[in-house]
């Protein structure tokens, strides 16, 4: 190791420790008496190493050493004692920025080792400058859509032991990650210990962060009869992200989470058991909240690390931010509004709050704090935005308090919001700046104090370059964004679309629903708007022969008229309490469903999952080739895979490119879909396991021939791109047609089957023949019409010859079109 890297790795150990003491308030004096033995003066190199790894578990042992005979010869001294300590806190302190002392620590995690030191490090003789990587970042707007994160790579901070699990995890004796939790909180609660004390007690550097390391001691010594696997699954469970640390808030959230059990319920009634309007959930749920400054669920998300470093600046030199991609100017309004003035949110609202508490004794925990009712449509034509974050807020209001990096009013301005974007995580930072009209709020408003709307709102704007370009879209986009969940659309003229609804209620799913765009007077006498969203709340049966859904306006007003409205006679007394019927005009009431399938047109459906996780990597690909990927499934489950395709708002364009996803076990189809939308999902319920994906893209609008492929799953996955696998369409597609129902014997030659299916789920078709006579078969097959259809090579045109002996078989695979086809055959045949 050259002494240039040596002195480096030496002043970030002694940054740290500075860090340490700065960020913990801890006196340098005072944190070397506590490792000096009494009967001595100062800290030898083995005292200086124990409290180097106490506070430093990822230094190494060598760099802790060298760092100790650095100081040994700057002081001229033997033993490091208080004084010397504090002295060189005080010089290293002096040589960095406010902003430097308060990253994040090198060495608590594994996140760096030396050759990405050397990458990402240059050094001086009296400091370590920030790197080039870095300030290139610093010259770009800092919430730059197109910055994407720096290449090198994290380590893991555990190198878990390898091990053969396969057979482990259809054992019974294997608890489960939510078993584990309560087992852990019910050992604690019968000692009387909070989960705070034994968080902190194991907590090494006591900076209300731990690592993997930390938590594994933790849970071995409360859970004594815990095994290797069953602490592997709970950590990858907790952590989600190995490069991840785990504050104090977050552990109690998983604990408090995992110990309000979900009732069972009667599925016809499932959507109606809302967790947080459930008043057996009353005193589980707290709703005395005392929410954070900001909460960084994964640093390493795109824009995380500039947006923490950006509010820290601003904070310790009490600037106001204004955000320079997003400025409070004409063109960030759009063209079409023109008479609103920008102002920041203290100038039109007094004592601003990010979420205020609402007293109301239908909702319970963080459902009092996000309800559907905090929102009010201003004069932006954006319902389909609206009507989905208040399906979310009330459904899972836990989730939609997710997106928000920032969660309390922030005297400088500026404001995170987390977005899936195209199938990428992103922080989005935005300045407080609202359009106002007459001192008031123009677009989407809270209640009373209430800031989280527009700050969400506004956020959304900038991701697509003004307000006035996020007037009219689709819920089923929002909702992918707001959590990352696959979505879809299903139209209620569909002759599936009820049983398509019960599944959906059966998986819990997030629901917003769209109007006919037709006879607005008709709608309006009705009480309904054409063309708008509206918020599915609940499904729930009347009787045994009516199912009502409940539904809200954006707008919180004009509501239905007709059957069981509020004010319809055909409700009892008795049902105008257990629905809790009012006849106040907040735009939430229910209809039946016969009606709605009468009045509205589609169902955008998220499936979102409790638990569930999130992983997405970047591909560039071909036009003409399909990519190949192997994904490893480590714990059995259900998992989502989407080609995720740049929104076109982006592309000024309207549609859509082609995408082809199949899913394979060796050389079996399992799955597949093919369409030209957003997202291009399937979904399988699947064992561990080796897989292979294959994908192609028709790319026909887009500029830059890439998309995002993400999973979405109880577990992480292992991606990787692999060379092309010959012959794979052909041999699944052969045991297809093996297998196929259609297959019919020529006449007089039934022993001669012949079959062919076209799949437009699949994007391919095959025409095959099999010869199980003793004799042989000659066929001259010509394609009168294929429309939409197109033989695959070794074939071409519209012909086919085929020559079987006996026991032989023929398959020619073909193309098909995703917008349909149309095919004529015409055959002759000898068999000899």
């Amino acid at each position: 190791m050259n002494q240039k890297l040596v002195n480096a790795s030496i002043m970030l150990i002694l940054q740290d420790l500075c860090r340490y003491c700065k960020q913990t308030k801890k006196n340098p004096r005072d944190l070397i008496n506590c490792y000096v033995q009494p009967s001595k003066k100062g800290m030898d190199v083995y005292g200086f190493l124990e409290m180097v790894k106490q506070i430093l578990p990822f230094a190494q042992n060598e760099m802790i050493e060298k760092t100790f005979s650095f100081i040994q010869q700057r002081f001229e001294c033997q033993q490091i004692n208080g004084q010397i300590f504090e002295e060189l806190m005080k010089k290293i302190e002096s040589q960095m920025t406010n902003q430097e002392l308060f990253q994040q620590i090198n060495f608590k995690t594994n996140c760096q080792n030396v050759s990405e030191q050397q990458k990402n490090i240059q050094i001086s003789n009296q400091s370590i400058q920030v790197n080039q990587i870095q300030n290139q970042h610093e010259k770009k707007p800092i919430f730059d859509q197109n910055f994407k994160q720096s290449d090198y790579s994290n380590n893991n901070p555990v190198q878990l032991l390898k091990q053969n699990i396969s057979n482990q995890v259809g054992q019974k004796c294997n608890r489960s990650e939510i078993e584990l939790i309560k087992t852990f909180s019910t050992k604690l609660n019968n000692a009387n210990i909070s989960i705070i004390d034994v968080f902190n007690k194991y907590d090494n550097n006591k900076d209300h962060m731990m690592n993997q390391l930390e938590f594994q001691k933790m849970i071995q010594i409360v859970i004594k009869d815990i095994n290797e696997y069953e602490l592997k699954t709970l950590t990858q469970w907790v952590f989600k992200e190995q490069n991840k640390e785990l504050t104090t808030f977050q552990f109690k959230k998983i604990c408090e989470f995992q110990e309000q059990v979900i009732p069972v319920v009667p599925q016809s009634n499932i959507m109606e058991s809302n967790y947080f309007e459930n008043p057996a959930n009353q005193k589980i749920l707290q709703s005395n909240y005392q929410f954070q400054e900001f909460y960084v669920s994964d640093y390493n998300l795109v824009a995380m690390k500039e947006f923490v470093q950006k509010y820290q600046q601003l904070k310790s030199q009490n600037q106001l931010y204004i955000d320079p991609v997003f400025p409070p100017n004409q063109q960030s309004l759009g063209a079409r509004f023109q008479n609103f003035q920008w102002k920041r949110i203290p100038e039109f609202i007094q004592n601003p709050k990010f979420f205020v508490k609402e007293n109301t004794i239908n909702r319970f925990g963080i459902g009092k704090w996000i309800t559907p009712d905090d929102l009010q449509q201003g004069q932006l034509g954006d319902c389909y935005f609206l009507a989905s974050i208040s399906s979310l807020g009330n459904r899972r209001p836990d989730l939609l308090l997710e997106t928000f990096v920032t969660r309390t009013f922030n005297p400088q301005g500026l404001y995170g919001v987390k977005l899936c974007i195209d199938g990428e995580w992103k922080v989005i930072g935005i300045d407080d700046y609202i359009p106002t009209y007459y001192n008031k709020p123009a677009f989407t408003r809270g209640k009373d104090q209430e800031i989280w709307v527009m700050v969400i709102e506004k956020a959304w704007a900038k991701v697509f370059g003004s307000y006035e370009n996020i007037e009219a879209g689709y819920p089923s986009e929002v909702l992918r964004t707001l959590t990352g969940a696959p979505t879809r659309i299903l139209f209620t003229n569909d002759e599936k679309f009820i049983e398509d609804l019960e599944s959906c209620i059966k998986n819990r799913c997030i629901m917003v629903c769209s109007s006919k765009n037709e006879n607005k007077q008709q709608y309006k006498l009705m009480g309904l708007i054409s063309g708008h969203a509206y918020t599915v709340l609940k499904i729930k049966d009347v009787n045994a022969n009516t199912k009502l859904i409940k539904l809200r306006n954006p707008w919180g007003k004009e509501e239905w008229k007709g059957d069981w409205s509020n004010q319809s006679q055909m409700w009892t007394p008795e049902q105008k309490i257990q629905f809790k019927i009012t006849n106040n005009n907040d735009g939430v009431f229910y209809m039946s469903i016969k009606d709605f399938l009468k009045y509205f047109d589609d169902l955008s459906v998220c499936y979102v999952k409790e638990g569930y996780q999130y992983q997405s990597i970047i591909v560039q690909s071909n036009n003409k080739k399909s990519e190949y990927f192997s994904i490893q499934i480590q714990k059995s489950g259900c998992y989502y895979f989407t080609i995720n395709q740049k929104n076109v708002r982006f592309e000024n364009s309207n549609n859509y490119s082609p995408t082809q996803i199949l899913l394979f076990k060796g050389d079996c189809l399992i799955n597949g879909n093919f369409k030209c939308d957003r997202e291009c999902w399937l979904s399988s319920d699947l064992e561990q396991g080796l897989y292979t994906l294959v994908i192609k893209t028709q790319w026909k609008f887009s500029k830059t021939n890439k998309y995002t492929l993400s999973s979405y799953g109880p577990a992480q996955v292992n991606i990787n791109k692999i060379n092309k696998i010959p012959n794979l369409l052909q041999q699944a597609f052969l045991q297809l047609a093996r297998k196929s129902i259609k297959k019919k014997g020529y006449q007089k030659h039934p022993e001669i089957k012949q079959a062919y299916e076209f799949h437009l789920k699949y994007g391919y078709g095959f025409y095959y023949v099999e010869n199980l006579s003793g004799k042989s078969f000659e066929s001259k097959v010509k394609f009168s019409q294929m429309d939409g259809l197109k033989l695959r090579k070794p074939y071409r045109g519209n012909n086919l010859e085929i020559k079987l002996s006996e026991n032989q078989e023929f398959l020619a695979l073909l193309s098909v079109s995703n917008s349909g086809y149309a095919f004529g055959v015409e055959e002759q045949y000898v068999v000899k």
